[in-house]
């Protein structure tokens, strides 16, 4: 076994599937079991209100934001109010110039995680009178 292997345990067969490669890998080999990352759905979601959100609101705080701006501070702001996830950190960029913020990464969200964003990005863009698109 020199390649990983990954097992979906959505049935019996996946099961035993895993089970038999635990039972025959080599020693020093690792067995992680997590909840699955998000969906290919939840990322579409979450982009297309990305996307919303920058065009009704293109300046917040007095900042030009595009799409990719408001998925990073709307993912920090998320970590924030839930108090879950990775904390976000600022660290100075290696030119000294300025500050790079380090943040959660979305494509490690699990399914309730990105499932949590999405609620709260819904919820922000009510309070701020920001229709979204009905199918997203």
């Amino acid at each position: 076994m020199s390649e990983a292997q990954t097992f979906r345990l959505v049935h019996m067969a996946a099961r035993s599937g895993a089970a038999h490669a635990v039972k025959t890998a080599p020693d020093g080999y690792v067995c992680v079991v997590r909840p699955p990352n998000r969906s290919l759905d939840q990322n579409a979601k979450a982009h297309a209100m990305f996307q919303d959100i920058a065009k009704a609101k293109p300046v917040w705080n007095g900042i030009n934001m595009d799409a990719e701006d408001w998925k990073a501070l709307l993912i920090v702001s998320h970590a924030v109010a839930t108090k879950d996830g990775s904390p976000y950190r600022m660290v100075p960029d290696l030119e000294g110039s300025g500050f790079v913020q380090l943040r959660e990464s979305s494509a490690r969200m699990t399914k309730d995680r990105a499932s949590s964003l999405i609620e709260y990005c819904q919820a922000w863009a009510v309070g701020q009178g920001i229709k979204l698109r009905e199918e997203q």
